[in-house]
């Protein structure tokens, strides 16, 4: 007599159906990753832009000196076009005379890539101005930056200055000024 033994294993059908709901899986999950992705990219430039500040203003009370924090196309100079969007240098300020002289550059912190990140600015100026006291005196209004998808999948962040105090907050979705 002979016995057969009873082999294990997947059957092609089974395997099939297995491989059939991964790429359902798969194919609702991607969107959603990418959306989260996106999302933590705005909040990664905010961050970022938060910490710059606040580097300038504990820079200016530890020093006691004038600190500025100014948009730089090239990470050496500040700009004069109030374009936040490439990077920021903190500087001690020598000059109270409206522009920024540069007598010591503190640390140069890298805007977000523009191809993920879009930065749009409210307030008219070109710099932040911190005193030996902390209070900026460049900022009359409250200033806000939004940090935009530039496909507009994603939900803006903000961050809000408050005038003379500088205080940060984060923003709602409007004051982003998104386009």
């Amino acid at each position: 007599m002979c016995y057969r033994s009873k082999a294990s294993g997947f059957t092609l059908i089974e395997l099939m159906v297995t491989i059939a709901i991964l790429a359902i899986t798969v194919t609702i999950a991607i969107p959603s990753f990418q959306n989260v992705i996106a999302s933590n990219q705005l909040q990664e430039g905010r961050d970022r832009l938060r910490m710059a500040i606040q580097t300038a203003k504990g820079e200016a009370v530890a020093r006691n000196q004038t600190v500025s924090l100014c948009p730089s196309s090239d990470g050496a100079a500040c700009g004069d076009s109030g374009d936040w969007d490439e990077s920021w240098l903190v500087v001690v300020d020598n000059n109270a005379t409206g522009a920024v002289s540069i007598s010591n550059t503190l640390r140069v912190f890298d805007a977000p890539s523009s191809s993920e990140v879009t930065l749009v600015h409210a307030g008219g100026f070109d710099y932040i101005r911190f005193e030996a006291n902390g209070i900026s005196e460049n900022l009359n209004a409250s200033a806000s930056f939004g940090f935009c998808s530039p496909d507009g999948k994603v939900d803006p962040k903000s961050l809000v200055l408050s005038p003379s105090t500088a205080a940060i907050r984060t923003g709602t979705i409007a004051e982003a000024n998104c386009p």
